[in-house]
């Protein structure tokens, strides 16, 4: 989609259709429409066409790690190579306009969906609580979707209809009104989803409640917050996995119930694959593509027992620093870590044995939500609401205890305590997503980029303001529609 005034065609296309055991199966559905959907099936691969656009191909959206690269990319915790502009500030409107466009076709789709399920005859579902689940998962995915893009670019234009309209010419919806229409949406969603679905990366009611609690720490609304956290908590469906640290992010413990919502990589082969196993990672250390790394002032804050060193690491005697010798120089990258959770080495599945066994494609999941995230988020509404009592050191002492840590020490006030989850933050999440957000919502984002600039060494550091928290509007909207108003980086 290159504007939101182009039609969108994306349910008269084949749609994806996700099965529990099979990451695949395609159904081409010809003219779609009301009168042509007939059963539960019909429905399901309406939704489950939405979900594939997230991936849009593999590479698109959150396919090859795009929106990992646009909120933690831009931050301290990861380096997006020496070729990229992105953690220097010097963009232009272009960074981001993929997902922009990505976006609004999955918006689409799910507009689409839901008008069409909602004028289906209740005859067609086992049930009238399998009709409203699956509208219950196109609401979680469009909102899912304007939360993205609120985040990337503040006011977004707020459709809740499908479009077929090339003259339609939107302007931008306050970001107030679009987070109260999400919240009545997820509100719904919630209600509606199981809590536990067949298969891997179907939206539940846990994910819409994790969804809602994550707006409601975009805009500090603590007691909200609390509230759904709470709800997630008391599913009991989510725990911390057990195993070795690295393993959690392993093919084969793709569906653990440590994540709460995940983008399904589409199947093993290349060109159903999520590829975002090959955006972090250099090729001397798996074939991967990337010069993405993890700043050693982040590296360094790891203790040596930590388990996240697992996915976090610096050894000179590695194949990643053989790529150094062979390839480039050392001061190509200093000052790098390496990110390994979406390395090829995790393929433990498609690629036991070899790392170029089925190249660069893998049933690699990329996490947009885990339980660890909520324990953190349950440690820091408790302490926001009545300071570093006990429920918030037991929320953040066991996510360190799983990495091999002690508690944090006791009597810390609120504002070291606050500190001391922006930290924890950081090494648990890393390469997720969710930095941006937590710098902005600590207040915190402005300074600690300025210095990161200065600390990277980097030519001409700009001194980042408010104007950095947001994208650029990709300038073909701006082009083709005089009623799109532009952000304060565009040029």
């Amino acid at each position: 989609m290159k504007c939101l005034r182009i039609k969108i065609l994306s349910i008269l296309l084949a749609l994806t259709c996700l099965s529990c055991e099979n990451d695949l199966t395609e159904e081409l559905k010809g003219s779609l429409s009301a009168s042509t959907l007939v059963s539960e099936s019909d429905a399901r691969a309406l939704v489950d066409g939405i979900y594939n656009q997230m991936l849009t191909g593999g590479w698109f959206y959150y396919g090859s790690g795009q929106m990992v690269k646009l909120n933690d990319g831009i931050t301290d915790v990861m380096v997006e190579g020496r070729t990229s502009n992105l953690e220097q500030y010097h963009w232009t409107e272009s960074h981001a306009d993929m997902v922009w466009s990505s976006a609004y076709v999955l918006i689409n789709r799910a507009n689409t969906a839901l008008e069409l399920i909602e004028g289906m005859d209740e005859s067609s579902f086992a049930s009238a609580d399998a009709k409203a689940a699956l509208m219950g998962e196109a609401l979680f995915l469009r909102s899912l979707a304007y939360f993205d893009l609120t985040g990337l670019f503040g006011a977004v234009p707020l459709r809740l209809g499908a479009t077929s309209d090339p003259n339609e010419l939107p302007s931008r919806t306050p970001e107030g009104e679009v987070y109260a229409q999400l919240i009545s949406d997820l509100e719904t969603a919630a209600e509606d989803l199981p809590p536990v679905q067949d298969g891997v990366g179907k939206a539940t009611r846990g994910a819409a409640l994790t969804l809602l609690a994550k707006i409601a720490f975009r805009q500090k609304e603590w007691s909200s917050a609390e509230g759904y956290i709470d709800q997630v908590i008391d599913l009991g469906v989510y725990d911390l996995f057990e195993g070795q640290y690295g393993a959690l992010f392993y093919e084969s413990n793709r569906k653990d119930n440590e994540f709460i919502f995940v983008v399904m990589s589409l199947g093993a082969e290349y060109n159903k694959s999520n590829h975002h196993i090959k955006f972090f990672t250099p090729w001397g250390y798996d074939t991967g593509w990337s010069e993405t790394g993890v700043p050693l002032q982040i590296y360094n804050m790891l203790d040596p027992s930590d388990a996240r060193n697992d996915v976090i690491e610096n050894d000179l005697s590695g194949a990643y620093y053989a790529y150094v010798r062979d390839y480039g120089t050392a001061a190509d990258w200093k000052g790098f870590a390496l990110l390994t959770k979406y390395s090829g080495f995790r393929r433990d599945v498609t690629a036991p044995n070899s790392i170029w066994a089925n190249y660069a494609s893998s049933a690699l999941n990329q996490p947009v939500f885990r339980y660890a995230d909520i324990l953190l988020m349950k440690a820091e509404v408790e302490n926001e609401l009545n300071g570093p009592t006990g429920v918030a050191y037991n929320a953040i002492n066991a996510v360190r205890n799983r990495a091999g840590l002690e508690g944090l020490p006791t009597g810390l006030d609120q504002g070291a305590f606050r500190t001391a989850i922006l930290n924890e933050r950081a090494l648990e999440l890393v390469g997720e997503g969710h930095r941006k957000d937590d710098l902005i919502r600590h207040g915190v984002f402005e300074s600690t980029m300025t210095q990161y600039l200065v600390d990277q060494n980097y030519p001409n550091p700009v001194t980042v303001t408010q104007d950095y928290r947001v994208y650029p509007i990709p300038r073909q909207e701006l082009d083709l529609n005089p009623n799109m108003e532009p952000n304060p980086l565009n040029k």
